[in-house]
């Protein structure tokens, strides 16, 4: 068991291994069903030096997949689009998403990427609704960068306290945000 953790330590410490994080970021924002914090968070405990360097890539890359998942919904959808929305089951998370998108736009954007909601789900729907390309990129950098930026930080300067941090209360920040905007879209429904 030594020998595997010592294997894995030294692939998340070789700078190689950079090339897979943001593989993985890249393709997760279109169908990879592992969440990209999982990797970034590992190598940043690692390299905790690298940890702003890897999480600003991270997100270039996440959202670059995320517009190629854009543009899966927009030109692709009925060939490629559903069957990553059904092979993943992700089929009420999109009727949701769908319907949503259409009222609030940029605000679901935004909670999806921040958000454990499927980051793909939010971009192959923003092309198929054809909501701005230009706004889906802003909105998910300013949502994808500061949650990858945050775990990174909280990994470099508080280590393995970070990790379990996370850990704990990544759920509840969740639910706050989750909550935030539905307050956000009641009060907007009252005006």
């Amino acid at each position: 068991m030594k020998k595997f953790n010592k294997n894995i330590f030294d692939f998340y410490e070789n700078k190689k291994s950079d090339f897979y994080l943001y593989l993985i970021s890249f393709l997760e924002s279109i169908f990879f069903p592992i969440p990209t914090d999982i990797f970034l968070i590992s190598k940043a405990l690692i390299n905790k030096e690298r940890a702003l360097k890897l999480a600003i890539y991270t997100t270039i890359f996440s959202v670059l997949g995320g517009v190629v998942g854009y543009m899966i919904g927009y030109f692709f959808y009925d060939e490629i689009g559903i069957q990553i929305v059904e092979k993943f089951n992700l089929i009420d998370e999109f009727n949701l998403f769908s319907k949503s998108i259409n009222e609030y736009g940029y605000l679901f954007v935004f909670i999806a990427g921040f958000t454990p909601i499927p980051y793909k789900i939010a971009a192959i729907t923003s092309g198929l609704v054809n909501l701005s390309l230009v706004g889906f990129i802003f909105f998910s950098f300013i949502s994808r960068g500061p949650r990858f930026i945050a775990e990174a930080l909280l990994c470099r300067f508080f280590g393995k306290k970070a990790e379990k941090f996370i850990k704990d209360y990544s759920f509840l920040f969740t639910i706050l945000l989750l909550i935030l905007s539905i307050l956000i879209i009641v009060y907007k429904e009252i005006l």
